[in-house]
């Protein structure tokens, strides 16, 4: 058996043995098995697969089977050891009754995750994971107020491998339950022609409109985006098909690959999967599934709107067309394609009215599709094994750097809350935002931005979510709305310099300079970057509220946008000069902000709302009046 056959292999076991979890197979068979055996098979599996995959040199291959494979039977070893003594090492691990295999196990299992970290996502998580690790050690050792508590090597060892909340923590539980059976879903939609659906239903939607391609691109990007979970794998995944056609029809490289980039990043914030952080957000935030899909509804919506409004105002100030009669009516695509949203329908309908585990909903939708594609198979062929065995190698791919991703997290949220070091953060954050709110807000974006550089959705708010959110919460700002936050600023990492991962790929397949697309990402999300700052300020936003707020607020900020963004470009319904653009501004940015700072409040309020639409209407006169009979 090749190395790739291998890892193919191991990979698929580990789907495979995640989707039997889901389906509660052990309990039927009546093993009464711990949750931390199930996840330290994950681990195990996942050691083999990522030392061998992610090897320590690309050119030495000798190393490969003198250095990673030794690494990955290790890991997988004393994976499975813990996975057989797990019961005995939790009673040792309660007890203080150490043995020196458990410590063993213990420091190889925590040193090859933190090496497995690094070799996915980059030397800066794994940096991060040392310096708290750094702290939790020499945490006694700090000045006052920021010493923390006595470091005591073989507690805190037994304490981070083998007890909940820290390498066993929600994230990897969340990972390793939920977060495969939604990446399973998104796999077997995209070999069954899910993808190339959603292509041509984004083409029949907006593609003859003026802009009609990069408005393709964002519908198509956003409604895979949520399912798929991975900003990165969505650009390549999309972008292939629509950066070139976004440049074939006049958009410049920079722009088709910032707009990729964006559209899919926001495809993880739109709800009901909102690429499965939104089961995790229930359980960390300690509120129902229901009521984040809710709140979730109006910040993605305006997020896609802003994308939308400077396609259209550009594509308008550059004369740039539809796609024409080429494209496929809807009524076309539908018919073709129609087993597609079923399985969407079916996952609404299971995680709502029939309140299904959401694990269970998504395989239950997965298995929907399939079935329907057997029995309709359209213009594709029929699913075979092959098939789904193709998806389950795919899933394994998505999902094993994700697996340690999660289980880094939890060594940082384990080590700051064994050391006392989040007790320093939370209250030098505190004492920051006593005094000065703003800029409390602008130093927890920037430090979301900074933490999230390089991890998937999952592992970004597994960690701000604990570093960030609750300091937030304990000033008094809303519970919803803080995560939130944490969440949209972790997730504008993917398209901010200097590590925008989802702005770097998308770079790679239109041919230009990955740092400019950035930026460009940069300047066509500019309202992204505001949203969060809003509904901190205005929970409206978030469906916390009367029905009148949310409505006002809404429509504020929609106008606020609006006028923002065509200052920014510089075309309405006719092209803006220097002075229209700073009134657009001027009116624009108080829209955006919330009543109760306005100077003459609720009256200021309604009069730049009033002086918005009057704008608003005078352009479009003058544009029905220059335009051509």
């Amino acid at each position: 058996m090749t190395k790739a056959h291998f890892i193919r292999v191991a990979g698929t076991l580990m789907v495979l043995i995640a989707i039997l979890w889901a389906l509660a197979i052990q309990q039927r068979l009546g093993w009464n098995l711990y949750l931390g055996q199930f996840l330290y098979v994950l681990i195990a599996l996942s050691t083999v697969v990522i030392m061998l995959r992610h090897p320590i040199s690309k050119t030495r291959r000798w190393l490969i089977w003198a250095v990673d494979a030794p690494l990955g039977v290790l890991g997988c070893l004393a994976a499975l050891y813990t996975v057989v003594r797990f019961p005995d090492l939790l009673d040792e691990a309660n007890f203080r009754m150490h043995s020196t295999t458990g410590l063993a196990a213990a420091i190889i299992i925590l040193t090859l995750l933190i090496e497995g970290v690094r070799r996915t996502a980059g030397l800066a998580l794994a940096a991060i994971i040392l310096i708290v690790l750094g702290f939790a050690i020499f945490a006694e050792y700090l000045p006052e107020p920021f010493a923390g508590r006595r470091f005591r090597p073989a507690p805190f060892l037994y304490s981070m491998a083998y007890q909940d909340g820290n390498v066993l923590g929600p994230p990897l539980a969340i990972v390793g339950t939920l977060v495969i059976a939604y990446i399973l879903m998104g796999s077997v939609l995209q070999v069954t022609g899910g993808g190339r659906f959603f292509s041509d239903f984004a083409a029949a939607l907006v593609g003859r409109s003026r802009g009609g391609s990069a408005k393709m691109a964002v519908t198509a990007s956003g409604l895979f985006g949520t399912i798929s979970g991975s900003a990165v794998s969505n650009v390549v995944s999309t972008g292939m098909i629509t950066i070139p056609l976004m440049r074939k029809a006049g958009y410049r490289g920079v722009t088709a690959g910032g707009l990729e980039a964006i559209a899919s990043t926001g495809g993880q914030l739109v709800p009901p999967v909102m690429g499965a952080v939104a089961f995790l957000m229930a359980v960390t935030a300690q509120v129902d599934y229901s009521a984040i899909v809710v709140a979730a509804i109006l910040p993605s919506f305006l997020y896609y709107l802003g994308i939308y409004l400077q396609i259209d105002l550009i594509a308008g100030r550059d004369g740039i067309q539809g796609e024409g009669d080429a494209i496929l009516r809807l009524g076309q695509v539908l018919k073709e394609g129609w087993v597609f949203p079923v399985p969407f329908l079916i996952l609404i309908f299971g995680l709502f009215a029939l309140v299904w585990r959401a694990e269970y909903a998504a395989l239950a939708a997965t298995l929907s599709l399939l079935v329907l594609k057997c029995l309709f198979p359209g213009q594709n062929a029929r699913p075979t094994w092959r098939t789904v065995l193709d998806a389950m190698g795919d899933t394994a791919e998505a999902s094993v750097s994700i697996v340690f991703i999660a289980a880094g997290a939890g060594i940082v949220i384990g080590a700051l809350n064994s050391s006392g070091v989040l007790f320093m953060i939370t209250g030098a954050l505190l004492d920051l935002g006593s005094g000065n709110l703003p800029l409390l807000l602008l130093v927890s974006g920037a430090l979301c931005i900074i933490l999230g550089m390089g991890m998937p959705t999952v592992g970004v708010y597994a960690l701000l979510s604990t570093l960030v959110a609750v300091p937030l919460v304990q000033l008094g700002i809303d519970k919803m709305a803080a995560h939130f936050f944490v969440l949209y600023f972790g997730m504008l990492s993917m398209i901010t310099p200097p590590v925008a991962i989802a702005a770097f790929a998308a770079a790679a397949i239109s041919g230009e300079s990955a740092m400019r697309t950035g930026f460009e990402a940069m300047r066509l999300g500019w309202s992204i970057y505001v949203l969060p700052f809003i509904f901190v300020v205005q929970p409206a936003l978030l469906m916390q509220g009367s029905a009148a707020d949310v409505v006002v607020v809404t429509i504020r900020s929609i106008l606020g946008i609006y006028l923002i963004t065509a200052a920014m470009v510089g075309f309405m319904a006719t092209r803006l000069n220097l002075a229209q653009r700073g009134l657009f501004t001027l009116v624009g940015v108080p829209l955006l902000l919330p009543i109760a700072i306005l100077p003459g409040g609720a009256y200021a309020a309604a009069a730049s709302t009033a002086i918005g639409l009057v704008l608003i209407a005078l352009q479009f006169r003058r544009g029905a009046t220059a335009r051509p009979a």
